[in-house]
């Protein structure tokens, strides 16, 4: 049953047919990876114009762009569904392909990073669950997530083309030795490392052993060095945490995430995704927290961390980084 509806599915998806209204649902996030399902399918080939369904379409702002929000939503949806692992799994790909489908079919003006890396993700490592299941994945399902995530990647092109970002030069080249990369592409230094008045007690002066970092809500954070996660779960006051072991008895920490992406024992490599920024635990605001340990001590990440430009704005407080010459007003 579900070979048949894919095969049908997949010729409508590639049609470009928008998604049912998903509902506003909001489930804890699951933690995927994986290395497989890269480029299954041929070059893509973009689909003629959609017929006009006003009834079938996703929601849409009032400027007629789909709706950001619809779209996180469709994903973590999907991610519900299929960490159920009941009958709804075979059901959740469906809305989940016509919500994307839609959304990349328009202009890269009406695009953000962040639902394309998390709907990536969660594609792959739903496929690769697959393919590790009885049976495997059927055919039809592989061609259509390949189609997916080369068109995720095309989108992705197109965007950093028209906002002026290029690929992270952390893991685009190499760098010397124990250097390590900056967790978010770029951002906002908003604390340093060392004695501050606690954020939420300004009348306590605490010991501060990391460095926060703030983007925008659910941007992606990335491995430091090369390593093995030691810990990924809940960590109290750090909220979503993630701990990573390099060589040299060297350590890295991500706090405060939204989505944790990978597992206790995975191996990861410089400049992976490993979650989604956010401000869980004990957070005044959507931040990274980064701490770097040597020998079990907490230094300073930013006397370890790769040089690259900083800026000043007069509109916001703190130090801005990974903007190059392009600085934000």
């Amino acid at each position: 049953m579900l070979r048949g509806f894919l095969s049908v599915f997949l010729v409508i998806s590639v049609l470009g047919c928008a998604s049912k209204k998903p509902r506003d649902d909001r489930p804890w996030p699951p933690i995927y990876r994986t290395d497989a399902a890269h480029h299954r399918a041929g070059d893509i080939v973009e689909p003629p114009p959609e017929e006009k369904q006003p009834e079938k379409k996703p929601a849409t702002e009032t400027n007629g762009a789909l709706s950001l929000r619809r779209v996180e939503q469709a994903i973590l949806i999907f991610q519900k569904q299929r960490m159920a692992r009941g009958p709804s799994m075979d059901t959740a790909w469906a809305p989940f392909f016509e919500t994307l489908f839609a959304y990349l079919d328009q202009s890269p003006k009406n695009l953000s990073f962040s639902p394309l890396i998390r709907a990536r993700v969660a594609a792959e490592f739903e496929l690769d669950f697959e393919q590790r299941s009885a049976g495997g994945a059927p055919p039809e399902l592989e061609e259509a997530v390949g189609i997916l995530l080369m068109r995720i990647d095309s989108k992705m092109r197109a965007l950093r083309a028209r906002t002026g970002k290029k690929p992270r030069p952390s893991v685009a080249v190499g760098k010397k030795d124990g250097q390590l990369a900056w967790p978010l592409a770029c951002g906002l230094i908003t604390s340093k490392f060392g004695l501050r008045k606690d954020p939420i007690k300004p009348n306590v002066t605490r010991f501060h052993n990391g460095v926060d970092l703030a983007a925008p809500p659910n941007e992606p954070i990335y491995a430091a060095a090369a390593g093995v996660v030691v810990f990924a779960d809940w960590a109290g006051g750090s909220g979503r945490t993630v701990r990573i072991h390099h060589r040299g008895s060297r350590e890295t920490l991500y706090g405060h995430l939204s989505t944790i992406l990978v597992k206790e024992g995975w191996e990861v490599a410089r400049g992976e995704v490993i979650g989604l920024l956010g401000k869980s635990g004990r957070a005044t605001g959507h931040h990274l927290h980064f701490a770097f340990y040597l020998d079990g001590n907490a230094v300073d990440p930013l006397e370890h961390l790769e040089p690259i430009p900083l800026g000043f704005s007069d509109s916001t407080p703190g130090t801005l980084f990974g903007y190059g010459e392009n600085l934000p007003e």
